[in-house]
């Protein structure tokens, strides 16, 4: 695969094949014709205007479905990468042929266009390192073309002529802003271009083993709380329900966090109590059946995994201290590090008809080296002066207020502190 030098040395190579057809002996012969690789406006209004020569034009890339529906995917289901991701593109080219139409020069150039590239209709690796190694040079105005590897791309690259009707070759030299000159159209496929990225390698797997099951792997069909209907938190009691629950080393896991069943577990049935290190938030549940542990100490593995089915764990809220400085609230579970916390006050008594119903106060997540957090601070100094209804969000998921009598109005914090 090639670097992202790739689309200039392809342009690079079609000037070097054009260049050593223009240097033969060859009839009608047109002298100091040169090769160059500018926008064709520049032919009129530089000093190559009254001069005679051929442009190669790189005026559009589009992808090459072919390459790219063949790619492997790239990356796993955390985001790291695999294999190096690869774009695939063909290069349209104009190739231009200007000089003094009384003598014809246009016509004679493009006659040995149109042969050096019937010739030579693929960039033979041969052919890349020869142009590469001639516009690289200090001298050139192109000496970055010393880092392009594509001579080393596994796929050569093609030319073919590329037909454009009589309307399409008016709209591409219109979209150009210049008067027409004798042209062809050339399609040069296909180019890869590799991302500059490291791939995660695996490890090498020091040990086989297989696991075969009489029956098919554990399937949910419901999860719920007991009681029923209630919210998720630390310590409620989750129901698993579905076939195929127990097997080996059966357990459930919600999140990333592992819990083991509780006593009484059927294959239709499993009950867990979700523990304070599940984080508030949304998670996926599922249960896991794995193999017993191999010898010479090697750890069991995952060796049945359910579907999943999403479970919001709610936050939990309480006021555990007032004082001039700050507000200590109570959080279950603890907070992890990079949650996002959202403390939502909402007024219950105090301060004036002017004064905000309602305060946002968005903390900065915990670093990623911090120990789960049971409790965080408030400065007082953010919380107007009133009695406020306090409630927690944590990862876009809200604690549940508590009530009291017929009102929504636990917990709460009042300031300043009577």
């Amino acid at each position: 695969m090639s670097n992202s030098l790739a689309i200039a040395a392809v342009t690079s190579a079609i000037r070097y094949v054009l260049d050593r057809a223009l240097e033969r002996t060859h009839p009608g012969q047109v002298g100091d014709a040169a090769v160059t690789t500018l926008h064709p406006s520049k032919l009129v209004t530089t000093d190559l205007a009254g001069s005679a020569g051929i442009n190669v034009y790189c005026y559009q890339g589009t992808p090459n479905h072919a390459w790219n529906l063949t790619d492997l995917p790239t990356r796993r289901g955390d985001g790291s990468t695999v294999k190096r991701p690869i774009a695939a593109l063909d290069l349209h080219y104009l190739l231009t042929c200007y000089g003094e139409e009384t003598r014809l020069e246009p016509q004679r150039l493009l006659g040995r266009v149109v042969g050096a590239l019937a010739a030579t209709s693929m960039l033979t690796r041969g052919v890349v390192t020869a142009a590469l190694d001639l516009y690289s040079g200090d001298d050139t105005e192109t000496p970055f073309l010393a880092a392009s590897d594509l001579a080393d791309e596994v796929e050569l690259v093609k030319l073919s002529s590329a037909t454009l009707s009589l309307e399409e070759m008016s709209n591409l030299w219109g979209m150009l802003d210049t008067p027409y000159q004798l042209s062809l159209t050339y399609l040069a496929t296909v180019v890869l271009i590799a991302a500059d990225v490291t791939p995660k390698v695996a490890l090498p797997v020091r040990r086989r083993a297989l696991t075969v099951s009489p029956s098919g792997p554990p399937r949910l069909a419901s999860v719920t709380t007991d009681p029923a209907d209630q919210a998720v938190g630390t310590g409620s009691t989750v129901v698993v329900r579905g076939s195929r629950l127990l097997g080996p080393g059966a357990g459930v896991r919600i999140g990333s966090v592992a819990l083991a069943p509780q006593p009484g577990a059927t294959a239709d049935e499993v009950r867990v109590v979700v523990a304070d290190t599940v984080p508030a938030g949304v998670h996926a549940v599922q249960v896991t059946h794995r193999s017993p542990a191999g010898p010479a100490g090697a750890p069991s593995r995952v060796v049945a995994t359910s579907n999943a089915v999403p479970l919001v764990v709610r936050p939990s809220v309480n006021v555990t201290g007032i004082d001039a400085d700050a507000v200590t609230l109570a959080v279950s579970p603890p907070l992890q590090a990079g949650q996002r916390v959202t403390v939502v006050l909402g007024r219950l008594s105090g301060g004036s008809p002017e004064d905000p119903t309602d305060v946002t106060l968005v903390l900065p997540p915990l670093p990623d080296d911090e120990a789960p957090q049971p409790s965080l601070l408030v400065p007082s100094d953010d919380i107007p002066e009133g009695r406020w209804l306090v409630r927690l969000q944590v990862d876009g998921v809200d604690s549940l207020p508590g009530l009291v009598g017929e009102t929504y109005a636990a917990p709460s914090v009042t300031l300043p502190a009577p």
